[in-house]
């Protein structure tokens, strides 16, 4: 028989358990709108880890190197132009520099800037729905189209998302051109300084 303050080590042991568990489904508990910025930070600490390798299964090259890339955002926001969905924002060492200027003076980002958003919709129960990754690759001249970007994305599962950069992506990024066709995060969730 098991003394008392075995059974009662066993019963916080499982209770802890029981509260990881929990928490690592990353359960928002009620809708994206009514999250504090502190409870969208903790959330998103839980999920980030996730979606890092949700999006890098496969060995896409983007999707398993951007968690090593800087954020561009404080946090996970929802604009509004991507359906309620929460962006959280990464550019890699070529282009975050002149990205954290958050310029509409006209001025170009460099070749070579590769910018990826985290994407995840809070459902009104407070659950948590995977969305794509979504890439943006400046090219130049080789993407004259699209004002020099190629539009790409890889699902929740690790695998390739088939995107109409041109009809799709471009048709909404084109109304920004005096920012080289970027939509920057809401100006409360942007990183600050260089």
């Amino acid at each position: 028989m098991k003394s008392p303050l075995t059974l009662l080590l066993t019963m916080l042991i499982a209770m802890l358990v029981s509260h990881q568990v929990s928490a690592a489904k990353c359960v928002a508990g009620k809708a994206g709108a009514e999250l504090s910025a502190e409870e969208m930070t903790a959330l998103y600490n839980c999920l980030h880890p996730k979606l890092v390798q949700a999006y890098g299964k496969k060995g896409h090259e983007v999707g398993a190197a951007y968690g090593d890339w800087q954020a561009a955002s404080l946090r996970p926001v929802a604009p509004g132009v991507h359906s309620g969905q929460y962006l959280m924002t990464y550019v890699n060492d070529t282009g975050y520099a002149d990205y954290i200027r958050f310029s509409s003076d006209g001025s170009q980002m460099p070749v070579g800037t590769v910018i990826a958003k985290e994407n995840f919709t809070i459902r009104s129960n407070g659950k948590i729905k995977r969305g794509p990754l979504l890439i943006m690759t400046k090219a130049g001249d080789t993407a004259g189209e699209t004002g020099g970007w190629i539009y790409s994305g890889v699902k929740p599962n690790g695998k390739v998302l088939k995107v109409d950069g041109k009809g799709f992506c471009h048709a909404c990024h084109q109304a920004y051109p005096t920012q080289d066709f970027l939509g920057y995060p809401v100006p409360d969730a942007r990183v600050t300084g260089n």
